[in-house]
């Protein structure tokens, strides 16, 4: 071989080892990366963003749920999160589940009180999303409308809001004018812990309660009986219906009733007065509402005292103990950069508002809504710092009393229990009852959009139980997942909490039709509602990329023969789909075509034929009674279809 030749390979293998030096120094690529996933309510696009252009090899994924009950489910599986967010953690949990990182740099950058009131056994578990202001929204215009100064005390907003009833200012369809922003327990009890401020918790004495309790030296009981003074006041006047509170029926969509002026006031936070505020401008844009102005009013005395505001971090943000080394280290790296300013003003974006916790955080003043300024300067701003989950725990026996399961004394009594012995009466129910061959997954919404595994099941358990070849189930009343392996009681209590029974109606086949289209309405890729169907006994095909009410294509038997719109059909479907609920504020999701139950809508072409008294929890335990001896291995059968999706 000449040396021409020698030098020319030469040339070529030095440029091949360069190309190779090069490639690696360009960065992990996406299979090498290592992937960090989070589980829930809100899509953190910007903290995404900034987490993955500042670490070329790590890779966050957010999946979105509303369910939080569903992120420990997974933890007891194995199967949990790699970064854990929760409101009100458990002591208990955050032992089992979560890494201690007081090692991190993170542990330090925060509001000392704020930490050192989530540290347990002196180490440092999580750390403080940025937080929210609580207190009482207000429709501000309507009170001027209404020619009402804003109330200054309790009695005056019970007063003032009465008045605004009576001339029909701020009041919806169910005749109600306030609210408490109730999606979940710790937000109801939060309006409980508020009361209690300004003449008892801001006090000596009840910071004396506060730090007795903490040491397990003061109880709830023969204390926090008076917290329902306020709330008992709002009831007897009318302007605040118990039932939604309770879960009875659909919550009312305080941003949605404050925006368009169907609500007057509402206890919320400062992210819903931001939402109110750009809600409102929307639909002024839309000529669907005039203009507004908003502000947050504070949490009244009854003796003369000072007001207050609440705050409290959004939520905590820790990591799961139970990932490899180098998850571990990647996720340490997030919370590090989480917690500087750059991590801050993205947690603030995606969260719609916020104040930092962190330490000498520069804090925008356009972030603090109207009415909070002078508290927070003149220091009437109570930071809510009750141990473990005992805020959550509390507005759930708050929803038990306002459906009439329990009465103030036996809740406090459980609350007291709870604490002290470590009893969760509320605790799940591990008896076991049947098993599943594999996961049967509630993920990213996927029951309010296409056919399921899980769906499929629970309508063949809903279409065996009551007797019916047909079944529909909305996908609102599925709220976890199944595991594979053991099914326990409390398991199917979590996948369907609500209390709604199944009926039988006969209908001809337009109106099954109609049915299955509503259900087709609110199919979006974002936050669809739980009106679609899961069904059994029939396929359906949509396209969702269709105007609404015009997106279903066919509705076939199995067997493959098209409906007859003329035929009659016998469908197992739920009491609350009938108008068990009424349709105001959205209950009944719309299918007013099955109504045999509201007196105030027009009744549907449908015929009442059963009454089973069963509920979807029920369903499913007979079916595990019946078939004991095998697992449950259900499959995708092609029972939906969304052309869209195929395009």
């Amino acid at each position: 071989m000449n040396r021409r030749v020698i030098r020319w390979i030469t040339c070529i293998l030095c440029a091949v080892l360069l190309l190779s030096v090069l490639s690696g120094c360009e960065g992990k690529t996406g299979k090498d990366k290592t992937v960090i996933k989070i589980l829930y309510s809100n899509n953190f696009k910007q903290v995404e963003e900034l987490v993955e252009s500042t670490y070329d090899d790590i890779d966050l994924q957010i999946e979105l749920s509303p369910y939080l009950s569903e992120q420990i489910r997974r933890l007891e599986r194995g199967v949990g999160p790699d970064l854990i967010i929760t409101a009100q953690p458990d002591s208990n949990l955050v032992r089992k589940y979560l890494l201690d990182i007081s090692d991190t740099k993170a542990s330090a950058a925060y509001d000392g009180t704020i930490m050192n009131a989530a540290k347990l056994d002196g180490k440092t578990y999580m750390i403080p999303l940025p937080g929210v202001y609580s207190g009482y929204v207000v429709n501000e215009t309507l009170f001027e409308q209404a020619g009402l100064s804003l109330p200054a005390n309790n009695t005056e907003l019970v007063t003032t809001l009465s008045e605004l009833k009576e001339k029909g200012v701020g009041v919806g369809e169910d005749g109600v004018n306030f609210s408490i922003m109730s999606d979940y327990n710790t937000a109801v009890g939060l309006f409980y812990v508020g009361y209690m401020v300004p003449d008892f918790l801001g006090s000596v004495e009840g910071v004396k309660w506060l730090a007795d309790f903490k040491n397990k030296e003061a109880t709830f009981t023969g204390v926090w009986e008076r917290s329902f003074n306020l709330s008992d006041a709002l009831v007897d006047a009318g302007v605040m219906d118990p039932a939604d509170i309770a879960r009875q029926r659909n919550i009312v969509l305080c941003k949605n009733r404050l925006s368009d002026g169907t609500l007057a006031a509402a206890f919320g936070d400062s992210a819903l007065y931001y939402e109110c505020v750009a809600g409102n401008r929307e639909a002024v844009k839309e000529g669907t509402a005039e203009a507004y102005t908003y502000r947050m009013l504070p949490f009244f005395s009854d003796e003369g005292n000072n007001p207050w505001f609440l705050f409290s971090p959004s939520a905590l943000m820790g990591i799961n103990n139970s990932i490899s080394e180098e998850k571990r280290d990647a996720c340490k790296r997030i919370l590090e950069l989480l917690s500087t300013p750059e991590g801050q003003e993205a947690f603030i974006e995606d969260l719609g508002g916020g104040t930092s916790c962190l330490t000498d955080y520069e804090q925008q003043q356009d972030s603090i809504p109207r009415g909070v300024e002078e508290f927070v300067e003149s220091g009437y701003i109570y930071n809510v710092l009750f141990p473990s989950k005992i805020v959550e725990y509390f507005g759930g026996y708050v929803r038990n009393i306002m459906s009439g399961k329990c009465s103030v004394e036996e809740a406090l009594q459980s609350i007291d229990r709870f604490y002290y012995e470590d009893t969760d009466e509320s605790s799940y129910n591990f008896s076991v009852i049947g098993t599943v061959s594999h996961d049967l997954l509630l993920e990213n919404f996927n029951v309010r959009r296409k056919e399921t595994e899980l769906g499929n099941f629970l309508a063949d358990c809903v279409a065996e139980a009551s007797g019916t070849s047909i079944a529909v189930v909305n996908g609102g009343g599925i709220r976890a997942s199944f595991y594979q392996g053991v099914v326990y009681g409390g398991d199917i209590e979590v996948v369907c909490p609500y209390d709604n029974t199944i009926i039988v109606l006969e209908m001809n086949g337009q109106t099954l039709w109609d049915m299955v289209e509503n259900g087709l309405s609110t199919c979006t890729d974002e936050f669809p509602s739980g009106r679609f169907l899961q069904v059994s006994g029939i396929h359906y095909t949509f396209d969702s990329s269709q105007p609404v009410g015009s997106r279903l294509v066919s509705v076939t038997m199995p067997d493959g023969t098209e409906l007859d719109l003329n035929a009659s059909y016998q469908v197992a479907v739920t009491d609350y789909m009938a108008g068990s609920k009424t349709y105001v504020e959205g209950n009944g999701d719309g299918y007013t075509m099955l109504n045999c139950y509201d007196d105030e809508t027009p009744k549907g072409s449908v015929a009442l034929i059963k009454e089973t008294g069963l509920t979807y929890r029920d369903a499913l335990a007979q079916y595990f009674e019946k078939h004991q001896d095998s697992a449950v291995d259900v499959n995708l059968e092609g029972r939906i279809t969304d052309l869209a999706q195929e395009k």
